[in-house]
């Protein structure tokens, strides 16, 4: 075995489309929007009575206005946290949170937040890398199929 740093770790969890405080959630991020309603169990989703109950019941009732989406940027120039995301008319719409080069992939990944239009997979959409708008496709997570042991 070799040690690896935390690039390596950093590349790992994004293929797993897993989410790092600071960069995918913040303060201002709900379960609901970074996909992670799973989180909250059924009884607590219903009961509520949980600091910030009030805006989560809401956003599962009415839909959250962003999502957290997977990105998968054609090309080989990856975009990395805090890319502007554009629509295909040019409107910035949200934000890449995460991104790299998948070393499973051989190719560059991202995620970020769009509005709920936007969140379909398949839709195409624009990254707005070194000031140049490139192609870019929503996509299904997590990037790479998960074989986690469960003994």
């Amino acid at each position: 075995m070799a040690p690896i740093g935390l690039g390596a770790r950093d590349s790992l969890r994004l293929e797993a489309g897993l989410c790092l405080y600071g960069h995918d959630l913040t303060t201002e991020t709900t379960p609901v929007s970074a996909g992670l309603l799973w989180a909250i169990s059924k009884r607590r989703r219903e009961e509520g009575g949980f600091p910030g109950a009030d805006v989560i019941v809401s956003e599962i009732a009415n839909k959250p206005a962003m999502k957290r989406v997977g990105i998968l940027p054609e090309g080989r120039a990856p975009a990395r946290e805090h890319t502007e995301i554009a629509d295909m008319d040019g409107n910035i719409v949200g934000e890449v949170t995460s991104g790299g080069f998948a070393p499973s992939l051989q190719a560059p990944i991202a995620m970020g937040y769009v509005p709920l239009s936007l969140a379909a997979v398949g839709t195409d959409i624009q990254l707005m890398v070194r000031g140049k708008a490139r192609a870019a496709k929503v996509v299904k997570m997590p990037f790479v199929e998960q074989r986690y042991y469960r003994g």
